[in-house]
């Protein structure tokens, strides 16, 4: 019997043109101020596609949060094209 394998899903989150993890339920276009971050990359999200792409993790997607993320998001689609190229989705 094999056990059950987790898969890792490579994800991109954008917002602002930045890399970020945002606690979830914080992001609002109601109320800005009350965004809290877990993290906040200083790497592109180019650079977090080649590093995918370094790895070989498929099936990873880009999330854009909000508006002023697609100069972010084309820097991560052109990186890799072909894999992340059909997972864009957009909220906000």
């Amino acid at each position: 019997m094999t056990s059950p394998r987790s898969l890792f899903r490579p994800c991109i989150d954008l917002h602002n043109g930045q890399v970020k993890q945002i606690v979830g339920g914080t992001l609002s276009d109601k109320s800005p101020d009350a965004l809290r971050t877990n993290f906040i990359a200083r790497q592109s999200a180019g650079e977090f596609a080649n590093l995918y792409k370094k790895h070989d993790l498929q099936g990873g997607h880009v999330i854009k949060l909000g508006p002023g993320n697609d100069e972010a998001a084309r820097d991560a689609l052109s990186t890799w094209p072909g894999s992340v190229a059909n997972n864009v989705v957009a909220a906000l």
